[in-house]
């Protein structure tokens, strides 16, 4: 692929953007900038812009969508790390501000800290499909629609993910999570399909999938309706979970928050929680392998 660098080497494969994101902080002159620790401020929300800030970002004459656009590559191939911040920043295409273009450099100077970070595949690990299902309720300030955030590893590194705002607002906590896993079990199934085509692992029994709210859970699990009826206007995601949890091919487990490896999916974190996630999913820096950093510096 365009801008991706594949590494081989004795004990894992690296999927790499160094040269690419080296090249956009250059574009943008952002080259010696200093880095960041995180994509975005922890615990902050993107808005609106005033209408002096939208004039001051339109006197720097940048194309707004191209900025996004060189991001939303990096954070679609091999950069899930920023697909919160990306996913952020792209709500606001239409009428960006001077806000919008600091929350930007924000995320270059998180780059810049992070260039050599990539997507390690560990040839000797065993640990077959796991995936993690997250949301933060009512996120977005403009709309009070809800993120979807997920995750799925294969031997522990990191296969699919994704973020997005929900296309409707939720009532609860639980039935955000609800939409989540929804969005989650219909690319596990997908994927369950494709690796038993490829016989790359066992897959006779259920795939995990990993939740945190409790609420969510129970309605998965449940058999009985009189405990959904605040759900109801949600009814065909409420059975198309059940039926997949009663067909054998995916069973849903719950985990502590803090240990929901989904969780820098749906909202800006702090670096503490976002370097737990980052190395639990093999996406690590590659300046930590002296034989990769050669590989790079000769390619």
């Amino acid at each position: 692929m365009l801008g991706i660098k594949l590494i081989h080497t004795d004990d894992c494969i690296i999927l790499s953007q160094a040269h690419y994101v080296e090249s956009v902080l250059a574009l943008y002159g952002m080259g010696e900038c200093k880095p960041m620790m995180t994509p975005m401020v922890p615990n902050s929300h993107l808005e609106e812009g005033t209408q002096e800030e939208c004039s001051q970002f339109d006197a720097l004459n940048i194309n707004y969508r191209s900025v996004i656009g060189s991001l939303n590559y990096l954070s679609v191939a091999t950069r899930p790390n920023i697909s919160f911040a990306v996913s952020s920043l792209s709500q606001f295409l239409e009428k960006p501000g001077i806000c919008h273009w600091n929350a930007f450099l924000h995320v270059l100077r998180y780059l810049r800290g992070t260039v050599a970070y990539g997507l390690h595949y560990a040839t000797d690990r065993d640990g077959g499909l796991c995936d993690y299902s997250d949301a933060d309720w009512g996120n977005c300030r403009q709309t009070r629609r809800s993120i979807t955030g997920f995750v799925i590893s294969f031997n522990h590194c990191l296969v699919v993910w994704k973020t997005c705002k929900q296309s409707s607002v939720s009532l609860s906590t639980a039935e955000a999570e609800y939409k989540a896993l929804t969005d989650l079990s219909a690319e596990v199934l997908w994927l369950r399909q494709f690796a038993k085509e490829l016989s790359l692992c066992d897959l006779n029994g259920p795939i995990t999938v990993f939740e945190d709210n409790q609420g969510c859970i129970n309605t998965a699990n449940s058999d009985s309706n009189s405990n959904t009826r605040r759900m109801k206007h949600v009814d065909i995601q409420l059975h198309f979970i059940r039926e997949v949890i009663r067909s054998g091919l995916i069973k849903v487990m719950y985990i502590p928050s803090e240990r929901m490896l989904a969780d820098f999916m749906t909202k800006s974190v702090g670096k503490p929680v976002l370097r737990k996630c980052l190395d639990a999913l093999n996406i690590l820096s590659m300046r930590a392998r002296g034989d990769v950093d050669d590989q790079c510096s000769s390619a």
